[in-house]
C-alpha cells in the first residue's frame, strides 16, 4: 500500500507466511526484528526496528 504526504511517500508491505518458523528461517532469528539490505539506505528515510505481526482471522 502507498500513501503520499507532500514530498514523502509511505509504503505498507504485507506478506503472508506459512508459520512463525518460516519467518524465523528467513530472518535468521527473531521474526519481530525488521530485516534490511545494504541498498535500503539509499531509499529509506528511516528504518523501523521491529515489525508488526498479525494473524489472518478469515479465509474464504
Amino acid at each position: 500500500m502507498r500513501r503520499d504526504e507532500g514530498d514523502v511517500t509511505h509504503f505498507l508491505l504485507i506478506t503472508i507466511w506459512d508459520s512463525i518458523e518460516a519467518m524465523k528461517h528467513f530472518i535468521g532469528g527473531d521474526p519481530w526484528k525488521a530485516k534490511y539490505y545494504p541498498e535500503d539506505d539509499q531509499y529509506l528515510l528511516e528504518k523501523e526496528e521491529h515489525i508488526k505481526i498479525y494473524k489472518i482471522f478469515y479465509e474464504s
